[in-house]
């Protein structure tokens, strides 16, 4: 049995709960799923991106972007406040949210133009 009283437990546990909260992702799913626009360079390749609710992801059958074609995107998550993107094959991308609320892929992860996502309103 613990001599530990109970308000004291609970106000360990909201404590811990507080600062672990950020470590889980600052946004909702619903902050996230919905239509975005492919941007390589800052300049729109006319292909869409569909984040669904349930954490799927697919290209829109259109696309010509052969890069994120080849990636083939079916997966999206929320890892540690960014936004990591699973291909077909099982290899991850991350992306990094700024100010303009546009999805720019980290660019520790190399690739020759820089990949973003823009929403679509």
């Amino acid at each position: 049995m613990s001599t530990t009283p109970s308000s004291v437990r609970l106000g360990l546990c909201a404590a811990a709960a507080f600062v672990l909260a950020p470590l889980a992702g600052a946004f909702a799913a619903g902050e996230i799923a919905g239509r975005y626009s492919v941007l390589r360079d800052d300049k729109d390749t006319g292909c869409m991106l569909t984040l669904k609710g349930g954490g799927s992801a697919q290209l829109a059958p259109a696309c010509r972007d052969n890069g994120i074609v080849v990636f083939d995107p079916v997966k999206w998550a929320i890892d540690h406040g960014r936004l990591a993107l699973t291909a077909r094959k099982g290899h991850k991308a991350h992306f990094e949210k700024d100010d303009a609320g546009v999805w720019r892929r980290d660019a520790k992860e190399g690739g020759k133009a820089a990949l973003a996502f823009k929403p679509i309103p």
